[in-house]
């Protein structure tokens, strides 16, 4: 597993991590704490943090849609 290693691609997490937070909040509701902690404590966090699946270099809505998938799964 290799973790983000540059500014660059700590930005781009950052940003996706950010934008799915809006999506929660405005989907499900949530607050925007609630929301960040979803997505921490998620397994969808880990694999945007491993460089080797190159999901930080696709768009927060493609993103969203497997935070969603697990987040439906465990509902």
């Amino acid at each position: 597993m290799r973790e983000p290693e540059t500014k660059e691609q700590k930005f781009l997490i950052d940003c996706i991590i950010a934008d799915l937070a809006l999506f929660l909040v405005e989907d499900d509701g949530m607050t925007v704490n609630d929301a960040l902690n979803t997505i921490y404590n998620s397994d969808y966090y880990n694999l945007l943090n491993n460089l080797d699946t190159d999901l930080y270099l696709r768009g927060s809505l493609n993103n969203y849609h497997y935070l969603r998938r697990e987040l439906d799964q465990v509902k």
